[in-house]
């Protein structure tokens, strides 16, 4: 935890280095967890909705390329999760983004060994600026990195999550 904390407040220093007037907001929304566990001889999936809270902000490196993270908590079935998402997005037509980059997502409760809390995924996206207040997005993350710990045989076992954001947003 202190890693992420550490990781945190360095990537929010460094936004001063920025020469266009930053954005900033809160955003809430759906979140649906997409969990798989395969092995060499059988796999096994299940998907559950839930919601996030979250903010973020927007900082310009040019007229449509922008640099936004995210800082979000989310809830599946009674489960917590943190996420710090560094998204490069770029204005394709008028207020509509695409975006990419990656994601920390992390496992708040307490997890035993076999479970790595701390996972690491890629994220695509889509959001559109409604107005100058108020933006919906849309983000999809899969994870690249096992779940499961390396106590057991890594090469046998594999646990990923996936992740499905779909929020409104406020920009001040």
């Amino acid at each position: 935890m202190k890693k992420i904390s550490t990781l945190v407040l360095l990537l929010f220093l460094s936004f001063n280095c920025f020469s266009q007037k930053p954005k900033f907001g809160i955003e809430a929304g759906y979140l649906n967890a997409y969990a798989k566990i395969k092995d060499n001889s059988s796999s096994a999936s299940t998907s559950d909705a839930g919601f996030f809270l979250g903010a973020f902000s927007e900082f310009g490196l040019s007229n449509k390329v922008v640099f936004t993270p995210h800082i979000d908590i989310g809830s599946v079935n009674s489960n917590g999760f943190g996420f710090l998402s560094t998204l490069l997005g770029y204005y394709v037509i008028g207020d509509l983004k695409v975006e990419a980059g990656p994601q920390l997502s992390y496992l708040i409760e307490a997890t035993p060994e076999e479970v790595n809390s701390l996972g690491i995924d890629i994220s695509l996206g889509l959001s559109y600026n409604i107005t100058d207040r108020f933006v919906v997005s849309a983000r999809y993350n899969s994870e690249l990195s096992n779940r499961a710990s390396n106590d057991i045989n890594p090469e046998d076992l594999k646990a990923r999550f996936n992740w499905l954001f779909v929020g409104l947003g406020y920009q001040f």
